[in-house]
């Protein structure tokens, strides 16, 4: 009894012999060794198409084999319904294995859950600092100002030094505009300041260690990325009457990707009462560096038949102070 559908020649051990009942099956074999340019030769005997094939060209013979009974084989469960059940069904009965595994073993402390808010600092020494670009007579100076945010973090405590966390965060990034316009032949400017204010989502994920100083304070640390989520562009109009002229303007934030994945790290002291069933506290600062330039600013003038236009990218780090509460276990 054989378990396959080739064997070798038994009167020839140089050749295998390639057997097919249906006919579509032969059909395809043969058109894929035609267009493989394998030489072979066809046997018709007892209702079954045979092809001899060289030992020199079992290999690709055998991939086009494995090809004809891949399309034609039947789905494991025929009916789409059932088997998108069944699916759905094994997904959900080991999510819950995996969460009953996870918190069957979670003891007293393995699990924190904090509330945190972010205050966002336009720090030079950490990259984020103001920009100035020009071009066509047209002046523009981005000045970062306070930005916020708010969140929630998850920790697994694996012992008393190291951690994981993760979460979601919501941040508010605050900028003005400063806009600076000289028409053509004339040496007086028109300015003007137009604010914007973009937002992100955040999910962080990070590894943390801990080194403690006394019973109810330690230090922690930690690196690891967040992945962002950019919403949408924003943008800010204005304009100005000067005599008979009228002024026309607009600066606009825009992000390249839609997703971006900056590396981040973290330092901060936590403070926990001695009684355990009140909250702690933790307060610590936040760096942060996208990978590339995602972010760019674009500002126009327009004034009678003059138009100018300037464009400059926006930096890729940031900084933040965050002041979060422990819930008690």
């Amino acid at each position: 009894m054989r378990w396959t559908n080739y064997f070798t020649h038994p009167g020839d051990n140089r050749y295998y012999v390639f057997t097919f009942r249906e006919d579509d099956h032969a059909v395809a074999f043969q058109q894929m060794l035609e267009e493989q340019g394998i030489p072979f030769e066809p046997h018709t005997e007892d209702g079954q198409q045979m092809f001899g094939i060289h030992r020199s060209e079992f290999q690709r013979a055998l991939r086009c084999n494995h090809l004809v009974h891949a399309r034609y084989r039947s789905k494991f469960i025929p009916v789409s319904g059932l088997r998108y059940a069944l699916l759905i069904g094994t997904a959900a009965v080991l999510a819950l294995a995996i969460t009953g595994a996870l918190f069957s073993r979670a003891q007293s402390q393995t699990w924190e859950l904090g509330v945190s808010t972010v205050g966002v600092f336009p720090l030079e020494a950490a990259g984020y600092e103001a920009i100035i670009a020009s071009d066509e007579g047209l002046t523009l100076e981005w000045q970062p100002q306070l930005g916020s945010g708010f969140g929630v973090r998850l920790q697994r405590n694996f012992n008393n030094a190291w951690q994981l966390q993760t979460g979601l965060e919501t941040l508010r990034m605050t900028s003005n505009w400063g806009l600076s316009f000289t028409p053509e032949n004339e040496s007086l400017a028109l300015t003007d300041t137009l604010s914007l204010r973009a937002g992100r989502y955040r999910v962080p994920l990070l590894a943390q260690t801990s080194v403690r100083v006394n019973q109810r304070f330690k230090l922690q640390a930690g690196g690891g990325f967040s992945i962002d989520f950019l919403l949408s562009d924003v943008f800010a109009t204005g304009y100005q009457q000067e005599a008979i002229f009228y002024n026309e303007y607009r600066v606009e934030e825009n992000r390249q990707r839609r997703w971006t994945v900056p590396l981040r790290a973290e330092f901060g002291g936590v403070y926990r009462p001695a009684d355990r069933n009140k909250p702690g506290v933790y307060l610590g600062c936040i760096w942060w560096r996208e990978w590339s330039t995602n972010r760019w600013g674009e500002a126009e003038w327009e004034r009678q038949l003059e138009k100018a236009r300037v464009r400059l990218f926006m930096p890729q780090a940031g900084f933040a102070v965050e002041a979060r509460i422990i819930l008690p276990p």
